[in-house]
């Protein structure tokens, strides 16, 4: 998994992923942004699963929610749990939810959740 972090043309934070990542990306620009205090909390609680003293986590975001375990962390759209997705596409259409969820290991999140501190504490 390929990430850059940038800034857009007005200044703010933007996390860039690869295909296959990208909600990601969109969960640390748009639901997480450059809040210090809950970065810290996140890597407290990360800390805790790892310890053993959580089974798991679950942050609830306007657009996105992240799940966390002891082994990996999931980043799903609230759009993918509504009634649409019980609907079935037409002939020959799929339904393209790429954009939408993501997953990586715990370890790998804790890389990229210690680099967006340090991104973004640079203000």
């Amino acid at each position: 998994m390929d990430y850059d972090f940038t800034h857009d043309i007005y200044g703010a934070f933007r996390a860039e992923f690869s295909m296959g990542h990208e909600a990601l990306g969109y969960w640390l620009t748009y639901e997480l942004r450059s809040r210090q205090a809950v970065i810290s909390e996140l890597l407290r609680i990360i800390a805790e699963l790892q310890n053993h003293q959580r089974i798991d986590y679950l942050m609830e975001g306007a657009e996105y929610n992240l799940l966390l375990t002891r082994d990996e962390a999931v980043v799903r759209a609230h759009a993918l749990d509504s009634a649409f997705e019980e609907q079935q596409p037409e002939d020959n259409l799929v339904f393209y939810d790429q954009q939408s969820t993501a997953s990586c290991g715990l370890d790998d999140f804790i890389e990229i959740i210690d680099g967006w501190q340090q991104f973004t504490s640079t203000e």
